[in-house]
């Protein structure tokens, strides 16, 4: 019975005796190793298939485990990138929980800091995936402490998620093949797992898993809530102990959203261990591996294919992707954006349709005035002011545009304040209106403002928050992190001085308040020593 009767039964004694777990356990420690290896081979066949020098890396990995000092080991990550004048930039997230990252590296600087990481004690036993690559994949360097490592309805500090006990089964890449053929076989049929994409619905579009229904949801952030939709939810009237096979790239929500349904009483779950790029490590250079097309990235390839190439290397052969436009199968990964701000689909276009509609969603966008141009290489947007004058930003402001700013502002207040409650008080229980509903989508937001009565702000591109890079100094050889200037710590250490003067019970809402308060009470101090200065100097003259 459950997961462990089913994956005897799927696999015909695939994972044997106890012994022989053992030694799966051995080879999984001594993984690391074989990984890199594998993956150096890998990088010399990619520069001499496309002949184009592969000079940076790009690098994945994530772990969930217990951190006792955030700050404090964020402050040695910093330290050892400036003391190894190491070149990085990407998303490195850290907090209690463990850490998540999307990097890239020049040379080998980022398997370097991957290394060092691993080498950690919170975090031995981390997966690194490595991809050789021609530049960096990611804009900036963002280090720092967050309340999140991923995106979710309601947070994920009251999930256990650094126990390994309270996620779903790990299945192996190879345990993962054997099974799979038997997804979705027969929906009705209780005994079949239900295969289970959990990434958002724009990513099934380039790739999936054969069998695979697309996701309900357009972001992770909503996976609760879709999931379990008694209208378009897969999980709908489901037997809790049906078994559901879940995927995403690279493992980390699925950990995440193993937890959410073992919680919710779902007994067999398990995940693809590595997610999907584990997966391409294995099989990707078979023929009779399980995956269609190609698979979305967060980074500058947008896509790459199972052989771990970007797949825009494959010229007309990767337009296999349904177009948005025509419906026709004929599109080439990767995503756009729509030119239109407003609007900001992400969506795939084949060359007919993108020439037709120049660049444009739809006809009615190719009408718009607040529009960026349209990008000659497919690739992400600057910001809009990149393509923006003030004069015109002025002309479009109005009430409802500085009022979405400042919910969103005050969400980010409530996030950090709840972070430092839980990690300074130590108040493990303190909940934000900063968790209620922060979906980074459209079709999440709307939900979520129908419920609050606020406006509906652009959609974005990636799960997660738009954030502001860390601040850089130049010191002459080359550049160090300035902490001191990074909002976000700014931000905190705020919060932190307002602490004492939270009257009655603490909450982030109150502590929020009372910041703002002590910051209004400087700013009016200096305003008032100000005028006195002025004063006096006029006085003397």
């Amino acid at each position: 019975g459950g997961v462990k009767g089913f994956l005897n039964a799927a696999t015909m004694g695939a994972r044997g005796s106890s012994a022989r777990r053992c030694g799966l356990a051995t080879a999984a420690a001594a993984k690391g190793t074989e990984a890199l290896e594998e993956e150096k081979k890998r990088n010399a066949a990619a520069d001499d298939e496309s002949g184009e020098k592969k000079n940076h890396q790009l690098v994945t990995f994530f772990k969930f485990t217990s951190v006792p000092n955030a700050e404090e080991e964020v402050n040695a990550h910093r330290e050892f990138i400036e003391k190894n004048d190491l070149e990085i930039r990407g998303r490195i997230y850290l907090n209690e929980q463990g850490v998540n990252a999307q990097m890239s590296g020049k040379g080998t600087d980022g398997e370097t800091y991957a290394r060092w990481v691993e080498k950690r004690t919170p975090f031995r036993g981390m997966r690194i995936s490595v991809y050789p690559y021609h530049e960096h994949g990611h804009p900036d360097l963002r280090l720092r402490v967050k309340p999140q490592l991923v995106q979710l309805e309601n947070g994920t500090t009251h999930l256990p998620i650094a126990d390994k006990s309270k996620r779903g089964t790990s299945l192996s890449p190879e345990e993962w093949h054997e099974m799979i053929d038997r997804a979705n076989d027969d929906a009705n049929d209780k005994e079949n797992p239900l295969l289970l994409d959990v990434r958002n619905g724009y990513e099934w579009d380039v790739g999936h898993f054969k069998g695979a229904q697309r996701p309900v949801q357009e972001s992770f952030r909503e996976t609760v809530e879709t999931n379990v939709d008694d209208k378009i939810g897969p999980l709908a009237n489901m037997p809790k102990d049906k078994p559901i096979m879940m995927y995403c790239t690279g493992g980390i929500r699925c950990d995440v959203y193993s937890t959410v349904l073992k919680e919710q009483g779902y007994d067999n779950v398990m995940v693809l261990e590595g997610g999907v790029q584990a997966y391409f490590e294995k099989y990707g250079n078979e023929e009779k591996h399980a995956w269609e097309n190609h698979l979305f990235v967060f980074d500058n390839r947008l896509a790459m294919t199972p052989e771990g190439t970007p797949a825009a290397e494959l010229g007309e052969n990767a337009a296999t992707l349904e177009c948005h436009v025509c419906k026709q199968k004929i599109a080439p990964p990767p995503h756009r954006n729509c030119p239109n701000v407003d609007c900001n689909r992400l969506f795939l276009v084949c060359q007919g349709c993108s020439e037709e509609l120049d660049g444009f969603c739809c006809q009615e966008c190719t009408q718009a005035t607040h529009v960026r141009p349209q990008l000659v290489n497919p690739g992400r947007y600057m910001k809009y002011a990149a393509y923006d004058t003030p004069e015109a930003r002025a002309a479009r402001r109005g009430e409802g545009r500085h009022r979405r700013k400042q919910v969103r502002l005050m969400k980010r207040k409530l996030a950090c304040a709840e972070y430092v409650i839980r990690t300074v008080i130590g108040d493990d229980e303190v909940v934000s209106s900063s968790n209620e509903s922060s979906s980074g989508t459209f079709a999440a937001r709307t939900r979520s403002n129908n419920k609050t009565a606020e406006s509906d702000e652009e959609e974005e591109v990636e799960e997660e928050e738009e954030e502001e890079p860390e601040e850089w100094e130049e010191t002459g050889k080359g550049k160090k992190i300035k902490p001191q200037n990074s909002k976000y710590l700014r931000l905190r250490m705020r919060l932190e001085e307002a602490i004492p003067f939270v009257q009655g019970d603490m909450s982030p809402e109150k502590l929020v308040k009372a910041m703002e308060t002590l910051n209004k009470n400087r700013r009016n101090g200096k305003k008032s020593a100000h005028e006195k200065r002025k004063s006096l100097e006029e006085s003397r003259g």
